[in-house]
Formats: C-alpha cells, structure tokens, sequence
C-alpha cells in the first residue's frame, strides 16, 4: 500500500503544468466592451461583406430610373443589278431605310419598378442591420463570458497556490516522517483535480478567445483580455421595472428582422401592382426614312405600335403576385408573435437572474476568504485534520466560482434580452 501511495504522489509531481499558475502574454490585448465594439464595426468581414450587398440593390435601384434605350434600324442595297455596282451610294442607284424605333413604358410602370427597387434596397439594409444585431450579441457574450471564465482561472490559481505551499509543507514534515502518507497523499490528489478543473476551464477561455478573434478579425496568436468595470447592481438596469408591451413596442420599432418582414411584404404588394400594369401594352414610337424604295423618294414616315393584349394579359404573373402577397402577410403575422414569445422568455429570465444576483449577499465572499486563511493556518498547525481541510476548501472554492457564475449569468441573460428587443431597453 506504502508503494502504491509512492508511485500516485510521484505521478502527481511529474504531471504537466501541475502547481502552475496560468500566465498572461505580455502581448495581450486589452479591450473594453465599447473598444471591443468599435473594433467589431471596422473590421469584421461578414459585417463588411453584408454591408456591399446593400451598395448593390443601390445600384439596381439607380438602374430601375434609366429609360429604354431607342433602338435604331439601317438597311443599305448591297449591289445593284442594273448599274452593277457594288455598295451604291448615289440617289440614283440606290436604296437606304433608316428605322429608329423608342420604347414608351405606359401605366405608370416605371416609378412602380423604381419603388420596388426601393423597397428592396430597404430589405437589404435589414439584413445588414440584423446581421449586425445578432454578431453584436455574440460579441457581447462571449467578451462577458471570457472575461468571467478568467476570473474562475484566478480563483483556481489562488487556490492552487495555496495548496502547494501546503503540500510543499507536508512534504516536509512526511520526509521526516512527522505526517502519514495518507494526508499528504489526499492533498495530492486534490490538486491533481484542481489542476484538471483548472484546463476544463483554460478549454473554454480558448473557445472564447478563438470567437472573439473571428468576430474583431486579430491575430488568432494574440490573447484578448476582457476589461470591465465593478459590475454591481444598476439600479437603472432592473429588469422588474420593464413591461412586456413596452418591450413588444420596442422590438417593433428596432428589430431589424421584424422590419425586413414588413418590407417585404410592402415589396410584394408592390410586385403585384407592378404585374397588373405589365398587363397594360407598351407603346412603340417609330420613325422611318425610305431614300428610293417608296411611292416617292426620300420618304419619311411615323408610327406607332403596341401588342395587342387578346392571350396574353400577364393573368399567370398577376395571379402568383396574389398568392405571394398572402403568403408574406401570414409569415410577417407568425414571425410577429415569434418575436413576442422571445421577448416574454428573455424577460422571464432576465428577472430571475437578476433577482438571484440581487438577492446574494457578496459580504459572503470576502467573510468566507478570511476564513478559508484561518482554516488553512490552523490545518498546518494541525488544529483540523485533512478532511476538515479540504472541506472548508473545496466550499470556498465552490462558492466563488458559483459567484462568478452567477454574475456571468446575469449579463447573459441581459444581453440575450437586448437581442430580442433589438436595442438596449434600459436606454
């Protein structure tokens, strides 16, 4: 049994990082959350892709307001049989037309494509606006996430630190053999589970540091550390004091998804009014110079054209507009009560957390700290044995790390509120 403690203390000694605290990069980058933001805006990729895409249903826009261009018709006799020449070009022996022909939109078709154009350069703007809605939440997550989670590695190194100053301590007094095996055996492998928890931990804070550099476009070698104000209770930041149908009222108006639904539908009214006035014939203005092949030479002549609408009056066209247009009013209706539903959810949420944060008395912490150096000065006096020990630090650690959890879950709830209001309700 003696070996077999041997052999678990000498594995736990030789274990990687074992008894490390963690160290932070010289070269880290340390960002607030407005600095954060800023970063994001300038130099996310998605961000920058979306945003061209509304500069081209501008560009179609600009292309609805061009008029058809005329369309110009010359006929020229290539050889003349009787004077047998090549090309005439003498009034005598030759014969030219010249045809120039001009589109005319009528019923109003023109300004009807130009505000669907509109329309679809304003659902393109949504798009941009929710993408930047939902990149902006993800942003804010994870910075408060990877900041609370490197907090939880501060609580780990703290312990840590002071465990290995114990165990160096016991190692000692068990070489003089002034301790048994078993003490320092149990402390050990507190350690070793301090030290798994600890890179569970350093796991989440690389997942945090590889999304928040995919989302600011840095270096994916360079540390970012989160840096926050003390984040006590606003009372401005209640989340009790806000109503439902305020916050219904709200998302209405900000939320960028909510309104692309309700452009989309005024887009495909405008398509159906657009397809009944594409039911109406164009008009063709035509002019015609004839040099010889007419009653008299060097005729001139005008005229219109128009088709006439006895098959096709665009019925197929106008009935799918129709059936669009509903079908966009019920999915803009579900994806309103969608919206509801998200907010009530957030809202719920969002008041639990922020109760329980409220409610929790933080004198705890620091009472408990000072505890936890008199448990572990008096257990290396050996006034308490070792699961005593261990008990009163196992808890301490578990109530700072739940504190830590609970303000993270806070600001979470927080901001999955402000995503389904589609701005920040306290403002």
């Amino acid at each position: 049994m003696k070996r077999l403690f041997t052999g678990l203390i000498c594995m736990l000694l030789s274990w990687p990082g074992f008894g490390q605290t963690p160290t932070v990069s010289t070269d880290s980058l340390r960002l607030t959350l407005p600095q954060a933001e800023d970063q994001f805006r300038q130099h996310n990729l998605s961000l920058l892709a979306t945003r061209l895409g509304i500069d081209e249903y501008r560009a179609y826009q600009a292309q609805a307001k061009l008029f058809s261009n005329p369309t110009i018709y010359i006929e020229q006799m290539p050889y003349n049989r009787q004077t047998r020449e090549f090309m005439p070009v003498r009034q005598s022996n030759s014969e030219q037309v010249i045809q120039v022909q001009q589109l005319l939109l009528l019923a109003g078709k023109r300004n009807k494509q130009l505000a669907l154009a509109a329309t679809n350069t304003k659902i393109a703007t949504d798009h941009f606006e929710d993408l930047a809605r939902t990149l902006s939440y993800q942003l804010h997550s994870t910075f408060y996430d990877l900041y609370y989670q490197q907090q939880a590695l501060g609580v780990y190194t703290q312990e840590m630190n002071t465990l290995s100053q114990t165990v160096a301590l016991y190692q000692q007094q068990y070489d003089k053999g002034n301790v048994p095996l078993k003490d320092l055996a149990r402390l050990k492998a507190y350690l070793f589970n301090l030290s798994n928890e600890r890179q569970q931990r350093l796991a989440q804070v690389a997942d945090d540091q590889a999304t928040l550099s995919l989302l600011l476009n840095t270096a994916p070698d360079q540390p970012i550390r989160p840096d926050l104000p003390t984040m006590d209770p606003d009372p401005r930041r209640n989340p009790s004091l806000l109503t439902l149908d305020t916050l219904v009222s709200a998302a209405v108006r900000n939320r960028p998804d909510l309104r692309a639904y309700r452009d989309q539908v005024t887009a495909e009214r405008q398509n159906l009014t657009l397809q009944k006035a594409n039911a109406v014939p164009d008009l063709t203005l035509q002019g015609t110079f004839d040099r010889n092949g007419s009653y008299i030479p060097n005729y001139f002549g005008v005229g219109v054209g128009m088709s006439l609408p006895f098959f096709n009056r665009n019925q197929g066209n106008i009935q799918a507009a129709h059936v669009r247009t509903q079908s966009s009013q019920q999915l803009a209706s579900s994806y309103q009560l969608q919206v509801e539903n998200e907010i009530q959810q957030a809202l719920t949420k969002a008041r639990q957390a922020d109760q329980l944060y409220r409610t929790f008395d933080r004198r705890f912490n620091s009472d408990f700290s000072r505890l936890i150096e008199g448990v572990t000065l008096n257990y290396r006096k050996q006034n308490i044995d070792v699961v005593e020990f261990l008990d009163f630090f196992d808890s301490y650690k578990t109530s700072q790390l739940q504190y830590i959890q609970l303000q993270n879950d806070r600001m979470q709830r927080l901001e999955e509120l402000n995503l389904a209001v589609g701005s920040n309700p306290f403002n």
